[in-house]
């Protein structure tokens, strides 16, 4: 099994970050120093590294719904600045969330962190509350590796997912723009945009990702696309244009004879219907309802 985020992000933080972050705490002046204190909300500005580019209004809404119920349980954790103010390194939703229910001051901790140190807190923040849009998601592995130099295998142990799905998850970076457009407007879903990520040909995406919005593609349906696309050589646009209309009528055969139908193309004009059944009584009833048709 996978670690979860924390053991991962001590082990992360007592590489990168300076030695007073470190998470077992033993002094007194150490202690003092992740004191929770109370600062003007309006003290707080958003952090330059904040990865996350849309913020859910109707989220946000029910997080401070929370909060003006039980107020902020976790702290912010934010960093000053020349100027007097303080930059959000955690927290930015709850920050958001507490001016709109006109909170005055809010809970912070504040940590002296430097600029690579607020990048990489921010990130992890951010992976941590899983609510990232794919392209966000994508965005901070890619910067983890980039940034910190951290391999696929040690994100996967720091996040706790498999190192496959944060490869597959880093590959929708290279989808053409308009497909990440769909993605970031939320037309096309986590498990689309991985499968689409997994085709070549661009404009087979392009096709096949207008149809998604379009047509209304199921996971599903784009991962059985995509296995039939793999398993030609020729044919490949038609292939992912025609696809939709021959799992339609799969399920329209299914349904009018009561049993498993499979239409299994071998070229763009031949290919086998196969129709099962599990003993002689649905033979018998399938042959019926095919001969009054």
């Amino acid at each position: 099994m996978k670690k979860h985020l924390g053991k991962g992000l001590e082990a992360l933080i007592s590489g990168f970050i300076k030695e007073e972050l470190a998470p077992t705490i033993h002094t007194e002046t150490e202690i003092q120093k992740d004191a929770v204190v109370y600062v003007d909300i309006e003290a707080l500005v958003p952090s330059k590294w904040q990865v996350r580019k849309k913020f859910d209004e109707e989220q946000l809404t029910q997080l401070a719904e929370s909060i003006k119920q039980s107020g902020i349980i976790e702290p912010l954790i934010v960093s000053p600045l020349p100027d007097g103010k303080y930059e959000i390194v955690c927290g930015e939703r709850r920050w958001r969330a507490a001016k709109l229910v006109s909170l005055s001051k809010v809970p912070v901790i504040i940590k002296q962190l430097d600029d690579q140190q607020k990048h990489l807190l921010s990130l992890i923040e951010n992976i941590q509350r899983q609510d990232l849009t794919p392209v966000e998601e994508a965005t901070a592995y890619k910067s983890l590796m980039t940034e910190f130099n951290l391999t696929q295998e040690q994100i996967s142990e720091l996040v706790g997912k498999d190192r496959s799905v944060i490869a597959n998850t880093i590959r929708i970076l290279s989808l053409p723009k308009e497909v990440i457009e769909y993605i970031e407007d939320g037309l096309i879903s986590a498990g689309h945009a991985r499968s689409l990520a997994s085709i070549k040909e661009e404009n087979v995406v392009i096709d096949l990702a207008n149809k998604i919005v379009n047509d209304k593609l199921t996971v599903r349906d784009v991962e059985l696309i995509v296995k039939t696309l793999k398993t030609k050589k020729t044919g490949l646009k038609k292939t992912s244009v025609s696809s939709p209309e021959i799992l339609q009528l799969q399920k329209e055969l299914s349904e009018l004879l009561g049993t498993k139908v499979v239409i299994k193309p071998s070229s763009n004009t031949k290919g086998k219907i196969i129709i099962s059944y599990n003993n002689l009584d649905e033979f018998d009833t399938i042959v019926t309802r095919l001969k009054k048709k």
